[in-house]
């Protein structure tokens, strides 16, 4: 569980820094993804479709929509985090909810853009949805983990 709480942190943490740079300075935001998108297309020639891709869909829309995707995300995802570690049931539920709901659309990204890190990031959920769902429906388990072996 431990695990699972450092993780919400992290990730709160990233975003919540992502949506301030997002809606603070957009302007520099578009200037680094152009510069990135240039880099890509000049490094390699596998990567010249995802710098051209990045080059003609970077725009102050999407801008402000990602900055607002990055709020939302990064502010679930402290409450996930904090209702974890206050000890919370329904925050359990709510970290299995938010994860399951985002299942299905990275089962279809796996299926039809096959990819080694949207593999990684498919199993990682997976794993931690049944995780808890396996400590949420049999508290019996939970509870003789968590006791302290006696001594001697």
């Amino acid at each position: 569980m431990w695990l699972i709480i450092t993780y919400k942190f992290v990730k709160a943490g990233l975003m919540l820094g992502l949506a301030i740079w997002l809606t603070t300075d957009p302007e520099a935001v578009y200037l680094f993804g152009q510069r990135v998108a240039h880099e890509l297309v000049e490094a390699r020639p596998f990567m010249v479709r995802l710098g051209n891709w990045l080059h003609t869909h970077l725009t102050k829309h999407v801008i402000e929509r990602s900055a607002l995707v990055a709020w939302l995300d990064g502010v679930t995802t402290a409450l996930e985090g904090t209702l974890l570690l206050l000890g919370k049931p329904w925050g359990e539920w709510l970290v299995v909810i938010g994860l399951s709901l985002f299942l299905p659309f990275e089962v279809y990204e796996v299926i039809h853009k096959p990819g080694v890190g949207k593999a990684i990031v498919l199993l990682l959920n997976a794993a931690i949805v049944v995780y808890l769902v396996y400590e949420l429906l049999f508290p019996a388990h939970r509870a003789r983990s968590r006791q302290v072996p006696p001594a001697g």
